[in-house]
């Protein structure tokens, strides 16, 4: 980005314009005059690499896409230099990543996955790719967080452990669940195709009047055949919701606005928190082993929406995984210190050390005799057949001939 220490040339530009939405996915026009940008400049690779990997990480559905044909493109025919650097340990990372994480597109992943095999087969022995022609077979190194990391998941939680707590449940059967809930089941695993984000449909009305209706019954058994309909209803929204947050997602471009900043997208994660609430209260109170699975995937999915709410949600500032800014051997990401705090022990007013002192005289080799041919101790010995080597050289006499003269006679 402009101002920040790490360079940014036409090579950054041009990846950004061929990754936009007026090219298509397999469009590979403009990649000569990629190549050509990257191989006039000298950290013209590196940069490639850095570039391709931010629209990987923060950029929508068909921007990962495009990042990944060009990135294809650029191995195959950049050349040598750029296929011995332009691949650093985060740049790997984030492609490992691309492939085996649910919280990524699964027309992404399955690209991912292709070009990984495709890799393996065309690079394997290649100088400068051995990396990547192994990434098959390899597993992220970054630990993702887990539900009970979660902030958003969390208060959710206890959210509807008070709502449940203002109305617990008075039938024989639920009155062993009235104390308050431990850990709600976590999330697994949840899928969903990319759609153009629009007005989300919202849930019945129904499930908006759920607290007015909660203060009504306060005190009233629980009946679940009262409550079937709007249980079943409950479940159904949960999985449209937690698909349409997913989706909305994956559609914004996060180099140029947060999640948290688009109003749609607010707007179905805070209905995913409302849903789960719900869900959480029927899983206090259902028994039936009929819809008890169908309540606890509801809320695996709900889980993973909100998660990956809150992770999307990080600024590039405080999300990037240059250098060492991810760290694989912790739960959180561990962000490397700064030059201002790994330089805090120093001061500009300490004394300069001292200087050494300066030579009186310095020693001259000694010059070799005279006649003698002096032998480098490291130099190979001579070829008695070579007629160009020292031992054939010919020897100048002392006294030499005069020229022969014409004499008139």
């Amino acid at each position: 980005m402009p101002g920040s220490s790490k360079p940014y040339t036409a090579v950054t530009v041009s990846i950004d314009r061929l990754t936009s939405e007026q090219y298509e996915d397999d469009d590979l026009s403009g990649l000569v005059d990629l190549i050509e940008i990257i191989r006039i400049q000298n950290t013209g690779p590196a940069e490639a690499g850095r570039a391709l990997r931010k629209k990987l990480k923060y950029g929508n559905v068909h921007r990962q896409l495009r990042a990944l044909v060009i990135l294809d493109g650029l191995i195959q025919n950049a050349g040598s230099r750029f296929q011995r650097s332009f691949a650093d340990e985060p740049l790997l990372e984030r492609l490992r990543l691309l492939a085996k994480d649910s919280t990524v597109d699964a027309e992404v992943r399955q690209k991912a996955n292709i070009l990984f095999r495709q890799w393996a087969i065309a690079y394997k022995g290649t100088a400068g790719l051995e990396r990547i022609a192994v990434l098959y077979k390899e597993l992220p190194k970054t630990r993702r967080p887990q539900p009970h990391q979660s902030k958003v998941v969390r208060d959710n939680e206890a959210e509807a452990a008070r709502e449940n707590a203002s109305s617990p449940p008075t039938s024989p059967a639920t009155t062993r669940r009235n104390s308050p809930p431990a850990q709600f089941p976590q999330a697994s695993s949840s899928t969903g195709r990319t759609v153009a984000l629009g007005t989300a449909p919202l849930p019945s009305s129904s499930l908006f009047k759920r607290d007015k209706k909660d203060k009504k019954n306060k005190g009233k058994p629980f009946s679940l055949e009262k409550e079937k309909h709007q249980l079943l209803e409950t479940i159904a929204s949960a999985s449209v919701a937690s698909t349409n947050l997913m989706n909305a997602l994956q559609l914004i471009n996060r180099e140029k606005q947060r999640v948290s900043a688009n109003p749609e997208v607010n707007q179905r994660f805070e209905t995913c928190k409302m849903l789960r609430r719900q869900i959480l209260r029927y899983i206090q109170l259902v028994e039936s082993d009929q819809y008890i699975g169908s309540l606890l995937s509801a809320n695996d999915e709900l889980v993973k929406a909100l998660m990956a709410f809150e992770i999307m949600d990080k600024s590039i500032d405080d999300d990037s995984d240059s250098e060492n800014d991810d760290n694989p051997d912790t739960d959180h990401p561990v962000y490397s210190r700064s030059a201002e705090t790994a330089m805090a022990g120093l001061s500009i007013n300490e004394a300069p050390p001292a200087k050494p002192p300066r030579p009186m005289s310095i020693p001259m080799p000694p010059i070799p005799a005279v006649g003698k041919q002096r032998v480098e101790p490291d130099s190979e010995p001579e070829d008695d057949d070579d007629p160009f080597s020292d031992n054939n050289a010919v020897k100048t006499p002392y006294h030499e001939r005069g020229e022969p003269t014409w004499r008139d006679v």
